[in-house]
């Protein structure tokens, strides 16, 4: 027990706190100079879209460290912590392995966890398209606390233009740079990896840059070591991480459709043959938003934006549920929000464990529960993730296990991909990245998910 219980330390300055004691100095280093010039107090210029004018959307700055993104002024300290997460490195005998290790590409960013208590929200919308044709369950019983949403077939309606506030800084623009729109049509890059085959000789396997499998099976391992964990449940092994390339700026919402559509490619799962070859660019992907739309799937999201082709206006969910509607892959969308009765995170922890249970027998006393369900996609009002598993840690409290597409996979965890972890591994260090715990969840007082229906009613193992 004394394993999960190491001591909270809190910065001097504010409210931010965290048990590790280095990650706890550069934070204060990076947030709290002493020179008093906060990086979070931009110059009056701004960013080139700061000073947009329009009343109530908050001001967007460019982030600082040159990762491409756009925040709101109010979030950079959370943006930057994330950063000094990405700085830090594991050491060497942490990423031991019984296997030969691989010799991995090169990865500029080493993102080695990220962050579940960073402060503030951010600007992604939780889009509006879900709060029409809605269909609310019973008031008593396991649906009272969300609702299932059907698509909206109307043509758009009372739909309302939305602003800055819903789509970011870029909401009003007709058309994304040159060079980014050039980088999104290329694609990230093809990489050559080496690895020790069964046969011990020396393989070399093709990747791409921005995608990797076979994270699930490493992560199970670690959740099996973590002596924190009292049980765990995981998605289909077939789902890669897909995050963004640097500089793209926000597309977290296309990046998460991505990890989807990998699982579906992955698992052959029906619809598959939609989506040949590479996974659809993220310019193909607006294609298709775009002819969900003319089919009359959720296309009140059409006035909404005002058109997302060739744009960098955040999407949500609405515009992932016309896309696999439109082309025949069943899904269900759900939105949870706060009552009287339930927080609005405990609602989502509760249907996402359901979810989860639905998919393997509780009868046995394994640790560690593997499924072939496919994974979730989340949005919450700053962000989207793709959630991957469910914990309940030995203390009673919850997490859920997801893939961030904003920060790429670590080098640590790149190395353990297809080998057998040693238990002198610190698993629950590994593990952080891909935690999202009550402390990040309870920000946040609506959610939404979609999910792609099962193959099966019944799925083991």
């Amino acid at each position: 027990m004394d394993h999960g219980q190491a001591e909270t330390l809190p910065c001097p300055f504010c409210s931010f706190t965290d048990s590790d004691a280095y990650f706890l100095a550069q934070h204060v280093e990076l947030c709290h100079p002493e020179n008093g010039h906060s990086p979070f107090i931009a110059d009056q210029e701004g960013s080139s879209e700061a000073l947009d004018g329009e009343a109530g959307a908050g001001e967007y700055i460019d982030c600082p460290r040159g990762c491409g993104e756009v925040v709101l002024a109010a979030d950079l300290p959370s943006h930057l912590n994330l950063h000094v997460a990405e700085d830090i490195a594991f050491e060497d005998e942490e990423a031991e392995v019984r296997q030969l290790e691989e010799t991995p590409a090169e990865y500029q960013d080493d993102f080695d966890r990220a962050i579940e208590h960073s402060d503030g929200g951010s600007s992604l919308r939780l889009h509006k398209g879900l709060s029409k044709d809605r269909h609310r369950q019973g008031p008593s019983g396991k649906q009272g606390y969300h609702e299932n949403t059907s698509l909206s077939t109307v043509h758009g309606g009372n739909a309302k233009r939305l602003g800055r506030a819903e789509l970011g800084p870029h909401a009003h623009e007709k058309q994304m740079p040159s060079w980014l729109r050039k980088m999104l049509e290329n694609g990230a890059n093809i990489i050559r990896i080496n690895r020790i085959g069964s046969n011990g000789m020396l393989e070399r396997h093709e990747a791409i840059e921005n995608e990797t499998p076979g994270v699930v099976p490493v992560l199970i391992q670690l959740c099996q070591q973590d002596k924190s964990v009292q049980r765990a449940f995981f998605c289909s092994e077939k789902v890669r991480h897909v995050f963004k390339m640097r500089m793209e700026g926000g597309f977290c919402g296309y990046r998460n459709i991505q990890m989807l559509i990998s699982h579906v490619q992955d698992a052959k799962r029906p619809g598959h043959e939609h989506f040949p070859g590479r996974l659809p660019t993220i310019l193909r992907l607006q294609d298709l938003i775009e002819q969900a739309w003319d089919m009359g799937f959720n296309s009140s999201g059409r006035v909404e934006t005002g058109g997302i082709r060739g744009t960098r206006k955040y999407i949500g969910t609405p515009e992932a549920q016309a896309l696999f509607q439109s082309l025949g892959i069943k899904c269900e969308a759900n939105a949870f929000h706060e009552t009287k009765q339930l927080r609005a995170y405990d609602a989502l922890l509760i249907n996402v464990a359901e979810y989860f249970r639905q998919g393997v027998s509780l009868e046995g006393n394994d640790k560690v529960l593997k499924t072939d369900l496919p994974p979730i996609y989340l949005q919450h009002p700053g962000h989207s993730l793709t959630i991957i598993g469910f914990e309940v840690r030995e203390d009673g409290t919850a997490n859920l296990l997801v893939f961030d597409p904003m920060f790429r996979t670590s080098p640590a965890i790149q190395r353990l991909i297809g080998t057998s972890i040693r238990p002198s591994a610190n698993p629950a260090r590994l593990m952080r990245a891909y935690r999202r715990g009550t402390s990040y969840l309870r920000k946040f007082k609506a959610f939404e998910t979609l999910k792609l229906s099962p193959i099966d009613e019944s799925v083991n193992k």
